[in-house]
């Protein structure tokens, strides 16, 4: 038997799974956001993105400098109708009405250092108008670099 060489369509897509918001990653243009294509994304990227569409729990990835959003399904419902505008923005624009909250959790994230809420209460507009809700998370810096390299 003479082996072919895959075709596009024959590989499975990036992500698998994940629901409705995986569906949403798998058709948005990335190339519109500083993350480019996801056939050029890193493995780290991919690896965390899939990992967290897994999740039942609400998990948004902020990456890279901009904070560009990725979600999964759990966290689509905990921003109500800015889903799925939310996909794919800067976390500053996304959530605009605590842009001050966000840019510290930039902050101390790219530094490196840890940062954990535990009942913090925010004021969100998520289904037209502002709305309290109280959160509790830790944000932490994940190294793309290899072990025993610094980060």
């Amino acid at each position: 038997m003479i082996a072919h060489p895959a075709r596009q369509d024959d590989i499975m897509q990036f992500p698998v799974g994940g629901g409705e918001t995986g569906d949403l990653i798998r058709s948005f243009d990335w190339s519109k956001t500083p993350l480019g294509p996801i056939s050029g994304w890193p493995q780290s990227l991919k690896t965390v993105t899939s990992m967290l569409l897994l999740s039942p729990v609400p998990i948004v990835l902020l990456w890279g400098e901009d904070g560009i959003m990725i979600y999964n399904d759990a966290y689509s419902g905990f921003a109500g109708l800015r889903h799925p505008e939310l996909l794919g923005s800067k976390v500053r624009e996304g959530w605009d009405e605590i842009a001050d909250f966000n840019d510290n959790v930039m902050k101390v994230g790219l530094s490196g250092r840890t940062l954990a809420y535990k009942n913090q209460e925010l004021t969100l507009i998520r289904h037209g108008k502002p709305e309290p809700v109280w959160i509790t998370s830790t944000i932490r810096r994940f190294s793309t670099k290899a072990a025993g390299r610094p980060a």
